[in-house]
């Protein structure tokens, strides 16, 4: 492959992300700009709670979702491309979500995207994530503290769980640093877009301890 075919490759993964499908699907349901609804997320969960409609939160979901996974198969699977040569389209694809050109750089926080990808790349690593999210809702009952926590922890867990995942899957020690780099970068791509959220729970908890 030369630059210019790379690059090409980076581009189009950027722009698949890119596709902004909870404002589409908003403004074609109910006439409305989700990025100025609700929390401004242009996600599932937010287009979930601008129209109350469980459907269009799962609707948004899935189609995010497949937007992860279907060029993901299409370039490993199917194509026969290198995990190494995908690793930074990969990551794009998730870059392209949260910070899409078509919206001046606005976006959603990548989660379903990323479920998608790594469903068709390294399915180990979303288990990790939903178990450490439910761990982690147990505990304070908050979608965005469970969404920050395991996302934080994921990149620790899974480089730890590492022996214990090449019991199971032999092909996990092929290139697992590539992954584990893959993994952290796209951790941290998405806690960026969760610094918002933080910062108000830690706003309304200071106004508990006030009251």
């Amino acid at each position: 492959m030369t630059i210019t075919e790379y690059v090409l490759l980076c581009i189009l993964f950027y722009l698949i992300g890119s596709i902004p499908t909870a404002y589409l699907v908003i403004l074609r349901s109910t006439g409305k700009d989700i990025t100025k609804e609700g929390s401004g997320n242009v996600g599932a969960l937010n287009s979930y709670e601008v129209t109350k409609s469980k459907w269009t939160g799962i609707s948004v979901l899935v189609l995010d979702f497949l937007k992860g996974f279907i060029p993901s198969f299409i370039f490993l699977k199917a194509g026969g491309f290198p995990f190494e040569t995908l690793l930074i389209p990969f990551t794009l694809l998730i870059i392209g979500h949260n910070f899409s050109v078509w919206l001046k750089f606005k976006g959603g926080r990548g989660l379903a995207t990323a479920a998608g990808l790594f469903v068709a790349v390294e399915p180990f690593v979303l288990l990790i994530w939903c178990l450490l999210f439910l761990l982690s809702f147990a505990v304070y009952r908050k979608v965005h503290f469970g969404n920050i926590v395991a996302t934080l922890l994921l990149p620790l867990v899974y480089y730890l769980a590492k022996p214990l995942l090449e019991k199971y899957d032999a092909a996990v020690s092929n290139g697992f640093e590539v992954m584990f780099a893959m993994v952290s970068v796209i951790s941290l791509v998405i806690l960026l877009k969760h610094i918002g959220p933080f910062m108000e729970m830690v706003r309304k908890s200071g106004d508990k301890v006030t009251k």
